[in-house]
């Protein structure tokens, strides 16, 4: 039996994917693994051309791993106290030792020249060590920044499915400026906001049968419709509708007020500078215009 086609989930950051990837989670044969930045910036030491030679290639390897596994299962993360999700801000179930010995076998790997297949088998040895822990046969891979590695994803995993979360511009502005990562005003939000969905919408024209987009304004308002489609698209059959109430029970909440969030807080002059910006792209995926 060929194993599970890989699914990654992906897009620029505060656009849904958490909610996606934790909302799938509650699917019986679907476990979620996310907030895995280990593969994208192994993946950048590994095949990105500007890394350490090949003598040296090993011991950064370790070293990052070493540093990136200490805190497990316990990863820091930047989510609010109102951000409540079933799996949390982050979902590893893999430990530290596990993660080394594995870590240790992608050196090896790397050492005989086998580059991609040693990371395949490195980042599939992991996640299904959670899936196992978790009780479930396939994972679901969740981390934003894979929207803009998705050349080097498709090398390595050949036949995954892409899921590309997107929402509107504005509102994924007005959050990521609260996060305090750098971005300095409207205008480089705006372009931060483009280059993460441009590069999604080129691997979707490029590699149509493994994309699929997810639009944030739809997994709130049509909760039920939204999961479908993806389930169906990754080839899973299940109870949409009942996955929704469930996953609504406790603390979680599907928020539609989330929606809109820019209409009320950005001035007239902040909505020119990021539709001046990103106005073709808000029109591309439907939003309304400033």
């Amino acid at each position: 039996m060929s194993a599970p086609v890989p699914v990654f989930i992906g897009g620029a950051a505060r656009s849904g994917t958490t909610l996606v990837a934790d909302m799938l989670g509650f699917h019986p044969a679907l476990s979620p693994v996310y907030e895995t930045d280990f593969v994208l910036d192994l993946g950048g030491l590994i095949f990105g051309g500007q890394g350490p030679a090949l003598e040296e290639l090993g011991a950064a390897v370790m070293s990052y791993m070493d540093q990136w596994t200490r805190p497990l299962p316990l990863r820091p993360h930047n989510k609010r106290d109102y951000e409540q999700y079933h799996h949390g801000p982050h979902y590893i179930l893999f430990d530290r030792t596990f993660g080394l010995q594995r870590t240790a076998e992608l050196i090896d790997g790397l050492s005989q020249g086998r580059a991609v297949d040693s990371f395949r088998e490195f980042v599939q040895a992991l996640f299904q060590e959670h899936c196992r822990l978790d009780g479930k046969p396939r994972w679901v891979n969740k981390t934003p920044r894979y929207v803009l590695i998705l050349p080097t994803l498709r090398h390595v995993f050949p036949n995954l499915r892409f899921i590309h979360c997107v929402r509107d511009g504005r509102d994924a502005a007005c959050s990521a400026l609260t996060r305090g990562w750098g971005l300095d005003g409207f205008k480089q939000a705006a372009a931060w906001w483009v280059n993460s969905v441009r590069a999604g919408i080129e691997f979707g024209r490029q590699f149509p049968d493994q994309y699929i987009e997810v639009r944030y304004e739809d997994l709130l308002c049509q909760s039920a419709a939204s999961i479908e489609r993806m389930l169906t698209w990754v080839g899973e059959t299940g109870d949409a509708a009942d996955i929704v109430t469930k996953y609504q029970q406790g603390k979680v909440r599907i928020d539609p007020s989330r929606i809109g969030v820019w209409r009320r807080t950005l001035t007239s002059e902040d909505q020119k500078v990021f539709q001046d910006t990103a106005g073709d792209m808000l029109a591309h995926f439907g939003y309304p215009q400033s």
